[in-house]
């Protein structure tokens, strides 16, 4: 009989079996020297996640009734002492007031497009419509919170979505869901990210 065993890496856990090592479904591995005000964001929108597991997606709402994303984000961050915007398109536009951004420029269609290189779990990454029948002037229409990589290199997201999926999973309500950013031709496309500065005056870079 083979042993299982459990071990921690960076106070995640990880099951080994059959001599490997792998991740809990929906577990990021953070980097080492993730700021503490981006962990304490994080572990909050997990134990969230986890105390609240079916949590709907509900447009206009942001309590554990139901949320839709910008919703989810709002709850989170005012559980944290921050007060946002309660849209996505507000919570843009605020952050971007503030110098808390990263814009996008359109033609970043990959993930190892050098723009993200600062991309860090913490940070919401805001979405709008894009395409031939996208509005004229920039309206942000999503939002979510970047989890990081799960410990195959797999990257994350939570939030609340209608829709969106992981790992070939739909995901209706709050979850986590795989982060990407829309291709080339894709009806969406991502704007900008970055962390607001939290309660106490630290922003986690």
């Amino acid at each position: 009989m083979r042993r299982r065993g459990v071990i921690l890496v960076l106070g995640l856990g990880l099951w080994l079996a059959d001599g490997l090592v792998g991740a809990e479904p929906g577990v990021p591995v953070w980097p080492e020297g993730l700021a503490k005000e981006r962990r304490a964001l994080l572990d909050r929108a997990l134990a969230f996640l986890k105390a609240n597991p079916e949590v709907p997606y509900k447009l206009g709402s942001a309590d554990a009734t139901g949320m839709d994303c910008s919703g989810a984000i709002y709850f989170l961050f005012k559980e944290a002492g921050v007060e946002l915007p309660r849209s996505a398109h507000g919570q843009y536009e605020w952050m971007k007031r503030e110098g808390r951004l990263t814009e996008v420029p359109a033609s970043a269609r990959k993930a190892d497009d050098p723009v993200f290189a600062k991309l860090e779990p913490g940070d919401l990454v805001f979405y709008a419509h894009d395409g031939p029948d996208a509005p004229a002037e920039l309206r942000v229409s999503h939002v979510h919170l970047y989890l990081g990589k799960e410990a195959d290199g797999h990257a994350i997201m939570i939030g609340s979505s209608e829709g969106r999926s992981y790992r070939g999973k739909k995901v209706n309500g709050f979850g986590i869901t795989d982060y990407h950013v829309p291709a080339a031709g894709s009806k969406t496309r991502m704007v900008a990210y970055g962390m607001p500065k939290m309660e106490g005056g630290g922003t986690g870079k």
